[in-house]
């Protein structure tokens, strides 16, 4: 009856079959349940059934209701003190907790079975609610939850599903990336191409059965049909299988020669193996997409990745791409989690690197655009776009995508997605005391340069984040500076001063009608950062004489 649990098929590790209901610290719209306090407790994500009539029951019927959880899974682990719950809703609209759980280490699913005794529950208007209880900080206490199966004359050990499902997502039909645009992918189809790809099924039941399978592919913009292909196999009971096809024929797919989008779906089927066992995890979709950017991620963000950066240095990330024919890289997208506090005055740069520095190389910055701020959006797994000012021509070959982060502390830890499902190579390299070295940390971090024509108008295009309105004065300024907004707050405003290599200078709070000392300052320009309680922030220039 409710929607606040995500539904998904990359949360959960070991998975039983596709699709689970993972409970963490954000609701639907991917917005903390508090976003103020960091590391407090709060009652998070619900799941409510329908309701369900057990009035023509009594407890002699062996009703009981059963589910697999896990905590953590590929996300983060819940605090000990966090917990996943179960309430029954008692006939006289009283929700009692029947059960909870507080194991956080990292496991694999577990089945519960909770009997349904007390009369009281033995009504026209019975459901039942999960709950859990969060820790909101970096942890967002995970918790996935599957298989949940209320039924009658059911003994106490019927924890087996007698179900043949699909479990973890088909592969992606490329080497490395997930995504790429076409144009480049026809330069050499044959060398990005998989040679097989694979499907998950499960049989969860207690036979050995002989099962036959397919799939289907399709561009589906244009509806034009790749192929297909079946198979069949002996599933033993209670394990895991991978099924194994050809790559479908895309690269002779016609395509208009433009940077158009296309979308080939992968539709993987199994024919039913018990009787009455669900359907719905019988069908299985992965789509290949080729579109205005490069990914290695798969646009689920499981965990987040950030830096601790040194108190006086700036904090580097960098993605190794390339580039198979000279092209235009016009912007970088990135999944900007939401984090507590928030992270929206956390100021940072995009760039574009021909070399890093590695490998006995020069460092080599191609391009740069600073003074940029997360921009969050609403719902799950959001990129946010910034396009680029100034379009890059870059020849064929490596490059490098980089996010950089201001020194002085005030972008510490920006949170970037990562992707925890990815297990080939990161490409990731990162800077935070002056050296690239290569990250160890598995996963894909989710920054995806585009190239091609014109991005789209909902890409960002000036980044400047204008929440404060403010003027400074004097400027040029020479002992004080002063600044006005037409804010109506009584409590005082953050400042930070950075100088023009991005060091931060001074900093701290200062009510509006106040001045700023900055007798301290060498002659020069600097940049002034006024930010509220809210995260809501902007920059202006001013020059010391």
């Amino acid at each position: 009856m409710d929607q606040q649990v995500f539904v998904n098929n990359t949360m959960s590790s070991g998975i039983k079959s596709r699709g689970c209901a993972t409970f963490d610290g954000f609701d639907q719209f991917g917005i903390p349940y508090d976003s103020i306090n960091p590391y407090t407790q709060v009652y998070a994500d619900s799941l409510t059934s329908q309701i369900i009539d057990l009035s023509m029951n009594t407890p002699a019927d062996s009703v009981y209701l059963s589910f697999y959880y896990q905590s953590k899974g590929w996300g983060f682990s819940p605090k000990p003190q966090d917990s996943l719950m179960l309430y029954l809703l008692r006939g006289n609209g009283v929700w009692q907790k029947v059960w909870s759980a507080s194991d956080t280490t990292y496991s694999d699913f577990s089945c519960a079975m909770i009997p349904i005794k007390d009369t009281t529950f033995f009504k026209s208007n019975f459901q039942f609610r999960f709950v859990n209880k969060a820790t909101v900080g970096i942890s967002n206490s995970n918790w996935n939850v599957d298989y949940v199966l209320l039924d009658k004359n059911r003994p106490a050990h019927d924890s087996l599903f007698k179900d043949v499902a699909f479990t973890n997502n088909p592969n992606n039909l490329l080497n490395d990336f997930s995504a790429m645009p076409f144009g480049h992918f026809k330069t050499n189809p044959n060398a990005f191409l998989k040679p097989s790809i694979e499907a998950y099924l499960r049989n969860n039941g207690d036979l050995n059965l002989n099962l036959n399978y397919g799939l289907n592919t399709k561009e589906i913009i244009t509806g034009t049909s790749i192929g297909n292909a079946t198979g069949s196999n002996s599933f033993i009971s209670n394990q895991e299988n991978s099924i194994l096809f050809t790559t479908p024929s895309i690269a002779s797919f016609q395509d208009n020669g433009s940077n158009q989008k296309y979308i080939f779906e992968n539709k993987y089927f199994v024919a039913s193996g018990y009787p009455n066992e669900p359907v719905a995890n019988d069908t299985i979709i992965q789509n290949q997409i080729f579109d205005n950017y490069f990914a290695y991620d798969d646009g689920s963000a499981e965990q987040v990745y950030f830096l601790n950066l040194f108190p006086n240095a700036p904090g580097k990330i960098a993605i190794e791409y390339a580039l198979y024919k000279p092209d235009t890289i016009r912007g970088i997208s990135v999944l900007l989690p939401r984090q507590v506090p928030s992270g929206k005055n956390k100021e940072f740069s995009l760039a574009i690197y021909k070399n890093i520095g590695i490998n006995g190389q020069q460092e080599e910055l191609v391009y740069q655009e600073s003074y940029l701020y997360p921009e969050y959006q609403e719902g799950i797994n959001e990129f946010t776009t910034y396009a680029f000012e100034q379009p890059v021509a870059m020849p064929q070959g490596v490059f490098y995508a980089a996010l950089i982060q201001s020194a002085g502390g005030g972008s510490d830890s920006l949170y970037i997605g990562l992707d925890k499902n990815r297990t080939e190579a990161n490409h990731r390299y990162f800077n935070v005391d002056g050296n690239w070295v290569g990250s160890s940390i598995d996963g894909a971090l989710m920054i995806r340069p585009l190239v091609g024509g014109q991005l789209p108008p909902t890409s960002i295009q000036h980044p400047e984040n204008k929440a404060i309105i403010f003027s400074i004065y004097p400027n040029p300024a020479k002992d004080l500076i002063y600044i006005e907004t037409d804010l109506k707050i009584s409590y005082p405003l953050n400042y930070l001063i950075r100088d023009m290599e991005g060091r931060a200078i001074l900093h701290g709070a200062i009510k509006q009608k106040n001045p700023i000392h900055v007798q301290s300052l060498s002659p020069g320009m600097y940049f002034l950062q006024i930010s509220d309680k809210e995260g809501n922030s902007n920059t202006i220039k001013f020059i010391h004489q």
